[in-house]
């Protein structure tokens, strides 16, 4: 079946036979790692509530977790354009007008609201940005009205019948668009609907606030939330600077997630606490870590160095020769990859929001990646003679490709190794600098997590 607006709540046989694509390429963009999918209600009337940082990835990202075919609602103004309209409705996405889209335009809205009744009873999930735009850091912002408004309303048209089930979903992308970097899909425990009936029948607006405040309560649970503007920065790197030393103190055994989340949650609670309480020692390590992140620019390093130093002669030695034995396989996937992993990343050279670069990049690829391998698979069917070839020459291509990309990290990680030592050797003063505020850094961060 064809997806449009009038039947975009129908599962489609088409949407189910690309999505699986669609899903491959999203995770493969992003190493993506889902948590408590479980609190999930099966068969039963659901809103998605996630947290808004990063553009149609957001969106993507709940796709590529959930089993079923959810409907999004997306801002008005990305539809303006016919192609554009038809893909994004493809991608079972509906408009929500806002007063920025035009005055006139907000009746449009009643048709929305009432399609959003039959997405709601067809049972595969509504999914609501309920920040209404997106924003690159890591804050939840004040909730708009809509998805207060858009629970109560399909309630009513149902004599408070569905028993709607609003789902707050944390998504914590370590990167917003570096690929392979990592996204943390958490979901919450659902928020029942019906809590709120007899106070929406006595006062509607009371009701949807309250709604719309317990769904903002409970999303923070779920996501990286930091509330202090001015030391935002400060709370950014410490959840990284100092993850290792947390994970180890709340007993966790790796740094892996939810372990991580949980950790950098923690660090953040420990420094509420603490820039509250003591505001002038909190000055003093805002300016440390400021000018730990500034030498940490000027040197080209990540915190992993510091956290990892120091580096033998011999393990350098040895990576380096495992490196030079992997060449020729880095080479092989290099070459033949290089024009897919590029052009993705040339269409998003003028693109002035950064957390739209993600979004397009994914977009491209999924064009890309599938046009690329399927010519060139004709072409080994062709050239290559032996049937294994036929068969391997296709396999090795996204293998090869993903490879050699992590190939390209090791070897920076390596040379990364290779300057600090030879840095240290020669006794370089800001890498003396730089660890002296690194340590400085990490004690003071144990009293503060020790009180």
């Amino acid at each position: 079946m064809a997806i449009s607006r009038e039947t975009i709540e129908k599962k489609s046989i088409l949407y189910g036979t690309l999505r699986p694509y669609v899903d491959l390429v999203t995770k493969t963009y992003f190493r993506t790692t889902v948590h408590n999918y479980k609190n999930v209600p099966k068969s039963e009337n659901i809103i998605y509530a996630p947290n808004h940082q990063n553009a149609l990835m957001d969106a993507l990202a709940i796709l590529a977790t959930v089993e079923t075919q959810p409907v999004f609602l997306a801002r008005a103004d990305i539809f303006k354009k016919k192609i554009i309209a038809k893909i994004l409705t493809f991608f079972k996405m509906l408009p929500i007008y806002r007063i920025r889209d035009g005055k006139e335009s907000l009746g449009n809205n009643e048709a929305i609201f009432r399609k959003t009744v039959d997405v709601l009873k067809n049972k595969n999930g509504l999914v609501i940005l309920p920040e209404g735009n997106h924003a690159g850091y890591r804050k939840l912002r004040t909730l708009k009205k809509g998805i207060s408004r858009i629970a109560f309303e399909a309630e009513e048209a149902n004599d408070f019948q569905l028993n709607i089930k609003i789902i707050p979903v944390g998504l914590d992308w370590t990167h917003y668009y570096h690929f392979r970097s990592k996204l943390f899909v958490n979901f919450g425990e659902p928020i029942p609907v019906s809590d709120y009936y007899e106070e929406y029948k006595k006062n509607p607006p009371r009701a949807m606030n309250l709604l719309r405040e317990r769904v903002a309560h409970e999303l923070k649970k779920y996501m990286i939330h930091i509330d202090h503007d001015k030391y935002y920065a400060m709370f950014d790197q410490m959840r990284y600077i100092y993850l290792p030393q947390m994970i180890k103190k709340l007993g966790f055994k790796n740094q892996k997630q939810p372990n991580n989340f949980d950790a950098q949650k923690e660090i953040i609670s420990c420094l509420n606490n603490f820039v509250e309480s003591k505001p002038d020692e909190a000055e003093e390590l805002l300016k440390k870590t400021k000018k730990y992140s500034d030498l940490l620019k000027t040197l080209n390093f990540r915190h992993w160095v510091l956290q990892k130093s120091p580096f033998s002669f011999i393990g350098n030695s040895i990576q380096f020769l495992f490196l030079l034995i992997l060449s020729p396989a880095y080479l092989y996937g290099a070459t033949l990859n290089y024009l897919p992993y590029k052009i993705p990343v040339l269409a998003t050279k003028r693109i002035k929001d950064p957390q739209f670069i993600s979004s397009v990049r994914t977009v491209v690829a999924l064009v890309v990646l599938l046009i690329y391998y399927i010519l060139l698979t004709v072409i080994g069917l062709f050239v290559l003679d032996l049937w294994w070839m036929k068969i391997a020459f296709p396999v090795s291509l996204p293998l090869t490709g993903l490879f050699a990309f992590h190939y390209y990290i090791a070897l920076k990680k390596w040379f990364a190794k290779v300057r600090y030592n030879f840095k240290t050797w020669f006794n370089n003063k800001e890498l003396n600098e730089l660890e002296s505020h690194y340590h400085s850094i990490i004690t003071s961060m144990d009293a503060i997590v020790n009180k």
